[in-house]
């Protein structure tokens, strides 16, 4: 397996995974995905505005790629993508490295956003080190809608996430869940959550 930088030649593969990588993840998520044209365009764009992409090849097949952007004075992780007959393989571990070893050379820290509901991804990026959270991403539905939705608390303070087609819960994280759309639902506040976690902590910890 080589990894290497995108270049002209390799684009037609890169348009290919990239169209790939959001008809997966729409899937994931129930939702429909954008027409193939708009991803293939999409994946030019970035690629003609100098975004830095790699490809994994497999002989003189492409398994994968991840795009990386500066935006914000900062280096983000936009997308990662590995075919699913190449997983498992280290591919995705050797694309991380790839970029860090190339966005070192100008700045200290690489970004990324991951959905709460992937927690495939969630662990393999904290498997890598990364573990640090800076924002929480909020949105306002606008106009009614039949998304089904989980209930989940950041220090205490309760948020929704989208229920996706492909979420990997255990009982115990579901069982959670409810519980908590139950305790907010019924008048529960931050502070008498934060009160019963601590004394939960405190006990375990006695």
């Amino acid at each position: 397996m080589e990894v290497v930088h995108l270049n002209t030649s390799h684009l037609p593969e890169f348009q290919s995974l990239y169209t790939e990588f959001f008809v997966e993840l729409r899937g994931e998520q129930g939702w429909k995905p954008d027409e193939e044209e708009a991803y293939r365009k999409g994946a030019e764009n970035y690629f003609r505005r100098g975004d830095l992409v790699f490809l994994a090849l497999e002989g003189a097949e492409a398994a994968g790629f991840i795009r990386v952007s500066s935006r914000g004075g900062c280096f983000w992780v936009e997308e990662i993508y590995v075919r699913p007959e190449f997983r498992g393989k280290g591919i995705g571990r050797a694309f991380v490295q790839s970029a860090e070893k190339e966005v070192k050379k100008h700045d200290s820290s690489l970004y990324l956003f991951v959905l709460p509901q992937d927690k495939d991804a969630i662990a393999f990026w904290k498997r890598l080190g990364y573990d640090v959270i800076n924002t929480i991403e909020l949105t306002k539905d606008l106009r009614s809608t039949t998304r089904s939705f989980h209930t989940v608390e950041f220090l205490g303070g309760g948020f929704k996430i989208f229920g996706w087609k492909g979420e990997k819960f255990t009982g115990e994280e579901r069982r959670f869940m409810e519980l908590l759309e139950e305790f907010y639902e019924k008048g529960g506040t931050k502070k008498e959550f934060l009160e019963l976690v601590n004394r939960a902590l405190e006990g375990w910890l006695e």
